[in-house]
């Protein structure tokens, strides 16, 4: 799901945003501490941590690590996922032609 943090949309799970706001609420101005540290494309994934220039905590910039990591393993699950399922489509389709071939051939032999 996508949500805004520090003005920026970013997909993350529902876990992921609870987390956020318990981070969020052991700061004073917590989600202020988010600002400038991350760019995000119009997918909401974070392409680009940014180094602090400003007051900030690690547990944050961990926290936007961790989000990075986890939406590039959702991503490269999912075309995982999908590369899998086209190829036991593909798969399927074969082994219906090579048993087309192979009846049509003892076809051709019996006659």
């Amino acid at each position: 799901m996508n949500k805004i943090i520090a003005n920026k949309r970013i997909d993350i799970t529902a876990d992921e945003y609870s987390l956020y706001e318990q981070i969020s609420a052991g700061y004073p101005n917590g989600k202020d501490l988010f600002r400038g540290l991350f760019e995000t494309d119009e997918n909401g994934i974070i392409t680009c941590l940014i180094p602090p220039k400003k007051k900030f905590s690690m547990e944050i910039v961990i926290f936007l690590q961790n989000i990075m990591v986890h939406q590039h393993l959702r991503l490269v699950y999912k075309e995982h996922n999908e590369a899998i399922k086209e190829l036991n489509e593909l798969k399927t389709e074969a082994k219906k032609l090579i048993s087309s071939l192979k009846e049509s051939s003892l076809d051709k032999k019996s006659k």
